[in-house]
């Protein structure tokens, strides 16, 4: 029972996270918009090397990070133990790409440069694309058969 309400937790933070991220690229586009003065500096052309560069770095380090978290769980542990490895390494992955997201969107906004934008928005889909899914909790916790089947009963 504890993991139903943990996957569900999860989910609504993940969907958070999504309309948050799309809410800030969306309002700092349109404030951008309106804003005729600055377009298109050249002063930040740093930020479209840092944002990517910045984006792969610490995808991996969050990857790193949760291959590292589910290396630490004991075999023999319970279901919640591991499901907990999961949510953690998954908001620590979500919070990388958030960031970069972020910061892609506040780059844009200050210089104009509709690259970072975009680098906002393909963080935005890799964000929506790591969504918490029963398949992938089974696959990275590998859990066993029975374990499976009271993930898929719990959710």
């Amino acid at each position: 029972m504890v993991v139903k309400r943990t996957f569900k937790q999860l989910s609504l933070i993940h969907i958070i996270i999504c309309i948050s991220t799309a809410l800030l690229v969306g309002i700092l586009y349109t404030l951008k918009n309106q804003d005729t003065l600055n377009q298109n500096s050249e002063d930040f052309l740093i930020l479209e090397m840092i944002v990517p560069l910045l984006a792969v770095v610490t995808f991996a380090a969050a990857y790193f990070f949760g291959k590292m978290q589910y290396k630490k769980i004991d075999k023999s542990a319970d279901l919640d133990t591991k499901f907990n490895a999961f949510r953690i390494s998954n908001i620590v992955l979500w919070a990388s790409l958030e960031g970069s997201a972020i910061l892609g969107a506040v780059g844009f906004y200050l210089s104009g440069r509709m690259n970072l934008l975009l680098y906002s928005l393909m963080l935005g889909v890799f964000l929506i694309y790591f969504r918490p899914l029963k398949s992938r909790a089974v696959e990275f916790l590998q859990l066993s058969s029975e374990e499976a089947d009271q993930l898929d009963d719990t959710i």
